[in-house]
C-alpha cells in the first residue's frame, strides 16, 4: 500500500516538475529532511529556525524540505517506499548540503546513497543517540546532538518539590523515547529517595484519569506520549499536554518549550528554533552561504515556566533558577498600559513645548511670508523680462525674414491655447508660451538672399534653410536652465514630421518632443494664413482642407483634431494680432475653393508659377518651411 501512495506521488512529480539546471545560475540546492510531519511543534520550529536563519544569507538558496512521518508509521516497507521516492523525485538533482532533524531522518538518509553523495555535506541536528555517525554517509558531517539534560530537570523537580517520593515518568514506546528512558534511569540512580513510576502503556484518557489520584506533592515529567498507534489513534503534543496536566494533581514538567501548554509546569527546556538556526551555521563551514555577519543562534535551551502553573501550585518565582522566563504572565496595569502611558505622558510635553513654539513659528512665518511674496513678485518680473525679450529677438529674426513681429505673438498664443486644450498643466501653458516664439532663431545663420527670396528654393538653397533647426538649438542648447533648453528642443525639432518624413533627424510620432509638435502645429497655421514673400495669404478653407490631409502625416492627429474642433478660438488670437487691419480671415470670403483644380490655387493664393505653388503646398512637399 505503502509503496503504491508513494508511486503515484512520484509520477506527479515527474509529470508537472520540470528539470531546472539551478547549478547554472549559482543557487544553492539544500535539501532539508525532517523526521517528522509538519504540525508537529518541534518540527515546525526547527523548520522555522531554518528558513530564519537562511534569510540572512546573500547567497541564491533554493530549500528541499522534505518531511517523513515516523511518529505515525515507522514500518521497513514505509522506508523502502520513502527511498524509492526520493530515488525518483531527486535522480537529477546535485545537492549542495543537506540538513536532517531528529534520529529517523538521520538513519533513513543511509539509504538514499544514490541521491547524497559522499562529498555532500551533511548537517545532522537534534540527535538524541550518541552513537549516530554520518560519516558512514559522507566525508563532511557535523552532528549536534539534543542534550534534554534530565539531570537538570530531575534536580530542578526535586529542589521545587521537596516533600517529592514520586516521579511519575510518561513516556512511550518509541526510538526517542527509549533513548529519554535510558537516561532517565541513569540519573534517577542518583537520587535513590525518589521512587520511579512509568506511565508507558496506559491510553491518554487512562493516563490522565490516574494522575487526578497522585499526590500534590509528588511530580510529573512528560516526554513523548502516543500509546494509541496500534489503533491508528495519533494525539498532537498540544493534545496530550493540555489533558495531562490539566488532569494532574501534581505540577507536570516537560523537556521541550512547545510541551509548556495548559498547565504544564515547564522546566530547563530544550527550543527547536535556535536547533535550526545552528543547523544552518555548521552547513556554512562547509557550503558558503554569504553571511554578511556571523550567525549568531539562539539560546536553544533555558528555563521557562508557565505562570498560570505556578499559581495553580503555589509556586514563587522567588523559588525559581536565575535567569528563568516566565511565560503567560498577566501585566500589572502600569505594565499593561506602559506605552499608553508613556505616551500620554509624551503626548503632554509635546503639547507644551508645541505651544511654546507655536508663537515663535506663527511669527517665523509671517517674516518669511513677506520675503516670499517679494520673492516672487521679483521671479515674476524676472519672467516677464525674460518673456519680453525673447519676444523681442524673435520679433527680430522673423523681421529678418520678411514677416510681421505679430507672428511669433501669435504662435505664442496659439501653442499656448493649444497646449492648454491638450491638458498640459498651468506651468508646461506658461513654459510654452514663453519660448515658442525662439522656434526660428536658428534663421540668424541664413542668409538674407535665401530667406528673402520670392522664388522656389535650390536644391543647395533648400539645404542651407534646413540648417536654421541645428543652427538654433546649437545656439540655445548652452544656456542654463529649463527655459533654453527646452527652446533649444522646440527650434531643433519643430519641423520634423508625425510620419518621419521631417528633418533634421527624421523622428517619428511621439518622438518628437510635444511642445515642439505643439509649435510645428501653431507655425504652420499662422504662416498659412500670414502674407510672405513667396506666397500670398491662403484662405481658412484652405488651411483647414491641408491640415485634415496632413493630419498623423505631418502633423499629430490629436493636436489637428484639437485645432480643428476649437477653430474659431484660433481665428480670434489671430484676429487680435493682425499684420494689417484688413487681413482679418473671415470663412467663404472668396467662396469655396477646390484644392485640386491648379487654377484655382493659383489664383486664390498667389499670382505665381503655378508647378512651383503646387510643389509648396504638396502634403509632402517643402510646406514645412513656413
Amino acid at each position: 500500500m505503502y509503496k503504491l501512495l508513494i508511486s503515484i506521488a512520484v509520477l506527479c512529480v515527474s509529470a508537472f516538475s520540470p528539470v531546472t539546471h539551478a547549478r547554472d545560475w549559482d543557487i544553492k540546492q539544500i535539501l532539508v529532511l525532517h523526521s517528522y510531519e509538519p504540525s508537529y511543534q518541534w518540527t515546525a520550529d526547527f523548520q522555522k529556525g531554518i528558513e530564519n536563519a537562511f534569510k540572512h544569507s546573500k547567497a541564491e538558496i533554493k530549500l528541499s524540505v522534505e518531511y517523513l512521518d515516523t511518529k505515525r508509521i515507522h514500518s521497513p516497507e514505509y522506508y523502502d517506499a520513502l527511498a524509492a521516492y526520493f530515488e525518483t523525485k531527486y535522480s537529477e538533482y546535485k545537492f549542495d548540503g543537506v540538513i536532517v532533524t531528529d534520529d529517523n531522518a538521520a538513519n533513513f538518509l543511509k539509504s538514499l546513497s544514490s541521491v547524497i553523495d559522499r562529498s555532500t555535506p551533511v548537517v545532522a541536528a537534534g540527535i538524541n543517540d550518541i552513537s549516530t555517525d554520518m560519516y558512514a554517509v559522507t566525508d563532511k558531517a557535523t552532528v549536534l546532538y539534543e542534550n534534554d539534560h534530565i539531570d537538570i530537570n530531575i534536580a530542578l523537580i526535586a529542589q521545587l518539590r521537596p516533600n517529592l517520593k514520586n516521579l511519575y515518568f510518561v513516556n512511550d514506546y518509541s526510538v526517542t523515547s527509549e533513548l529519554i528512558r535510558k537516561e532517565v534511569h541513569k540519573v534517577m540512580a542518583g537520587f535513590p529517595h525518589i521512587n520511579l513510576i512509568e506511565i508507558g502503556s496506559q491510553t491518554l484518557e487512562q493516563a490522565s484519569q490516574y494522575l487526578k489520584t497522585i499526590s500534590v506533592d509528588d511530580a510529573v515529567l512528560l516526554s513523548h506520549y502516543n500509546t494509541e498507534l496500534h489503533k491508528a489513534i495519533y494525539h498532537s503534543y498540544k493534545e496530550v499536554a493540555e489533558i495531562l496536566s490539566t488532569s494532574s494533581a501534581a505540577p507536570v514538567f516537560a523537556l521541550w518549550q512547545f510541551n509548556i501548554l495548559g498547565d504544564v509546569f515547564g522546566g530547563y527546556v530544550n527550543h527547536s528554533q535556535s536547533m535550526g538556526e545552528e543547523a544552518v551555521n555548521a552547513l556554512d563551514k562547509y557550503v558558503p552561504l554569504g553571511f554578511s555577519a556571523p550567525l549568531i543562534p539562539g539560546d536553544n535551551i533555558r528555563f521557562v515556566f508557565n505562570y498560570p502553573a505556578m499559581n495553580k501550585f503555589g509556586i514563587n518565582k522567588s523559588a525559581l533558577p536565575e535567569q528563568s522566563v516566565v511565560i503567560n504572565e498577566p501585566a500589572s496595569f502600569i505594565r499593561k498600559n506602559f506605552q499608553i502611558l508613556l505616551g500620554l505622558i509624551m503626548v503632554i510635553a509635546g503639547l507644551s513645548l508645541i505651544i511654546v513654539m507655536q508663537f515663535i513659528t506663527l511669527r517665523q512665518k509671517k517674516e518669511l511670508a513677506k520675503k516670499n511674496k517679494r520673492i516672487l513678485a521679483l521671479q515674476k518680473q524676472t519672467l516677464n523680462v525674460q518673456k519680453d525679450m525673447i519676444h523681442v529677438l524673435g520679433e527680430a529674426i522673423e523681421t529678418r525674414s520678411g514677416e510681421t513681429g505679430n507672428h511669433v505673438k501669435r504662435v505664442a498664443k496659439l501653442s499656448a491655447l493649444l497646449a492648454k486644450h491638450h491638458g498640459l498643466s498651468h506651468r508646461e501653458v506658461e513654459m510654452i508660451e514663453i519660448i515658442s516664439p525662439m522656434h526660428d532663431v536658428g534663421k540668424i545663420s541664413v542668409p538674407e538672399s535665401i530667406l528673402d527670396k520670392p522664388g522656389k528654393l535650390t536644391p543647395q538653397e533648400w539645404e542651407v534653410m534646413k540648417l536654421h533647426t541645428t543652427a538654433g538649438y546649437n545656439l540655445l542648447k548652452s544656456g542654463a536652465g529649463d527655459i533654453t533648453n527646452l527652446a533649444a528642443i522646440i527650434a531643433n525639432e519643430h519641423h520634423e514630421r508625425w510620419d518621419g518624413a521631417g528633418y533634421p533627424s527624421g523622428k517619428v510620432g511621439e518622438e518628437i518632443h510635444l511642445f515642439a509638435r505643439i509649435t510645428a502645429v501653431a507655425d504652420v497655421f499662422d504662416a498659412l494664413l500670414s502674407t510672405r514673400c513667396y506666397k500670398e495669404p491662403w484662405p481658412l478653407e484652405m488651411v483647414v482642407d491641408l491640415f485634415e490631409r496632413e493630419c498623423g502625416y505631418q502633423f499629430d492627429p490629436k493636436l489637428t483634431k484639437i485645432l480643428l474642433n476649437h477653430l474659431a478660438e484660433f481665428v480670434a488670437i489671430r484676429d487680435t494680432y493682425p499684420d494689417t487691419e484688413d487681413s482679418r480671415h473671415v470663412i467663404n470670403l472668396q467662396g469655396p475653393v477646390d484644392l485640386h483644380d491648379p487654377v484655382d490655387l493659383q489664383a486664390t493664393v498667389a499670382p505665381k508659377d503655378a508647378t512651383d505653388l503646387q510643389q509648396t503646398v504638396s502634403a509632402k512637399s517643402e510646406l514645412s518651411t513656413v
